[in-house]
């Protein structure tokens, strides 16, 4: 499993942690807000039988107690999955409460509901809006409630060095323990998503007893879930299982889906890596029943990957198709996700400035009103000075208008197509692929696929820099653009590994694409990557649609085994998905 986030509804866990409820009038009431928000993270019964009691205290309560005990049960159903209840009762909360604490509060539980539930312009609209009363608010801990929030959404959006700075901010200042606690897992978790490997584990480990200490069992376990990935990446699988199995009870005990999915897809992953495919079966199935019905979760796409893997392992086709088509589907969703995720942090900044804009824009039309009203009396040389003004409001209008266009039309390529080499990214050429697959169905033409990945190119990168690398990858792509068919598509799937659909064409047809590329992908100058440097060949596995069917999901997968069986028999080769024995088109054959 990729080392990730956890999804952003763990922010409720820290809305809980750090909510201090002031001293009111009825004394009985308040005492019992003390007692549920002093166990609402760490012990999710005991929250529950409290503000059971809570509700039945109602009647006693004052109106901003009332608030108080809304928002609690509010947090409740965040922290139980009801997002969309959760939402709508932090926003009456925001909307009726004159105090500026539980507005801030509100506000940001609003931020923390959008973001799960994809409203992300109205989560960044939120946490702006609590930003902007934080220093308004006069108690410390919830002052440093905004910067966490703040480090998280930006984790969440991908933004891993802005969340690094409010949570590295919030440990140099003297907040509380708990505060720190959590600081000290976003911190470890923007690392992971800027890719700084953990060469000390010194840190993190001190994080883990910190919030052991402070009882906050998904906190800690989070941070227990980075170390495994650590351990893991430096080969200490057995360690990452044990660390992990150690501590899954109380992993579980927390009854929260999104952590108890991610450490049991992590087992999955692990237990297929050391060769224990049964465990990790168990474990895979576990992560899809407990880790909740969110199609995006990370843990449930590395789910049914490994069940996918596992029964391509025990020879089960039929089982390991099934979960393939789930895989790529959650996988897509997931990718889609984050590219949301992405456009709406810019969107927001953009917004933001648009407003700004907007605001300036409206002085100046008030200015001009003013302006207006002074020269009425004047002579006509004043009235066409006015007349110039207006024109110019108009034209900073217009202005605008058209670099907004421009943002959006950039920010739809930028969705589309690969920054790296030009041609079509994954989630379009996927996108675009099944409508072309469509329309040959439609015509009743046959359709072929050609997938190819650069042989050995790791050891470009290692050896003369990921500048050379990306140098050569362009090449590749200039190559392989150049040998396409009109009408056919191409696309970049990631890393090396590129893919050609053609539509009108056969298996012969598709194999002559592909040896066309290896005949460019031959001359390619490798002298200017570096002295020495290997030739730049690459393996290709063809596949149509008359024997794979029109599914994509089945024509990539064909197309991949058939790449493959290309990289196991020598590489810099075709072969091809045939029903009769396999032709594989060499440098000797071609």
């Amino acid at each position: 499993m990729k080392p990730e986030k956890i999804w952003i509804d763990v922010i409720g866990c820290v809305l809980g942690a750090l909510i201090p409820f002031t001293a009111v009038a009825a004394t009985d009431v308040d005492s019992l807000l003390r007692k549920t928000e002093a166990v609402r993270t760490s012990d999710p019964h005991a929250f529950a039988a409290a503000l059971t009691q809570l509700d039945e205290a109602q009647r006693s309560a004052t109106r901003s107690q009332k608030q108080k005990i809304k928002l609690l049960r509010a947090y409740q159903r965040m922290a139980g999955g009801k997002y969309d209840t959760a939402i709508r009762e932090a926003l009456s909360v925001y909307e009726e409460s004159p105090e500026t604490s539980l507005k801030f509060r509100a506000a940001l539980l609003v931020a923390n509901g959008a973001a799960i539930t994809r409203e992300f312009s109205l989560g960044l609209r939120y946490l702006e809006s609590a930003l902007a009363l934080q220093d308004q608010v006069s108690n410390a801990e919830e002052r440093e409630l905004g910067s966490l929030t703040a480090s998280i959404l930006y984790n969440q959006y991908g933004q891993f060095a802005l969340g690094q700075h409010f949570a590295e901010r919030l440990l140099a200042q003297d907040a509380s323990p708990r505060s720190k606690c959590f600081a000290q897992q976003l911190r470890i978790e923007a690392l992971f998503g800027l890719g700084v490997s953990l060469d000390d584990e010194t840190g993190i480990n001190t994080a883990i007893s910190q919030c052991a200490a402070l009882r906050e069992p998904i906190a800690t376990n989070l941070l227990r879930g980075y170390l495994a990935r650590h351990w893991a990446s430096k080969g200490k699988i057995s360690a990452a299982i044990e660390l992990l199995e150690t501590n899954l009870k109380e992993v579980e005990d927390t009854g929260y889906p999104r952590l108890i999915g991610e450490i049991n897809g992590l087992l999955a992953e692990y237990r297929l890596r050391n060769g224990d495919i049964r465990g990790a079966e168990i474990h895979a199935h576990r992560a899809l029943k407990k880790g909740g019905n969110d199609a995006y979760s990370l843990p449930l796409v590395s789910a049914h990957k490994v069940l996918y893997e596992a029964a391509l392992r025990r020879d089960d086709l039929k089982t390991a198709l099934n979960e393939y088509r789930q895989y790529a589907e959650s996988d897509k969703a997931r990718l889609d996700e984050v590219k949301a995720r992405e456009f709406a942090f810019q969107l927001s900044r953009h917004e933001l400035q648009q407003k700004n804009q907007s605001i300036e824009l409206l002085q100046r039309q008030n200015d001009v009103l003013r302006l207006q009203q002074d020269l009425s009396k004047k002579s006509a040389q004043n009235n066409q000075l006015l007349v110039a003004m207006l024109l110019m409001v108009l034209g900073v209008g217009a202005y605008w208008a058209y670099k907004i266009k421009r943002v959006q039309m950039m920010f739809r390529r930028q969705a589309q197509v690969d920054s790296l080499t030009g041609i079509s990214n994954r989630g379009h050429f996927r996108e675009e692929a099944e409508v072309h697959l469509a329309r040959c169905k439609a015509t009743g033409k046959e359709a072929a696929l050609v997938l190819l990945d650069l042989d050995n190119f790791k050891r470009i990168n290692d050896r003369y820099g990921h500048t050379a690398g990306d140098s050569a990858l362009r090449q590749v792509a200039a190559a392989c653009h150049a040998a396409c068919r009109e009408g056919d598509l191409f696309g970049r799937l990631g890393g090396e590994e590129f893919a050609i659909l053609s539509c009108g064409a056969d298996l012969h047809a598709a194999e002559r694409i592909a040896q066309q590329c290896r005949e460019r992908l031959a001359v390619i100058d490798s002298a200017a990557i570096g002295e020495d440097a290997p030739a730049i060949t690459a393996s290709f596995g063809c596949a149509t649609t008359r024997l794979s069917g029109d599914s994509f999901e089945s024509l990539f997968m064909h197309a991949d085994r058939a790449m493959y069986r290309a990289k196991a028999e020598g590489r810099d080769r075709v072969c091809t998905h045939e029903e009769r024995p396999v032709l594989v088109r060499t440098s000797a054959t071609a």
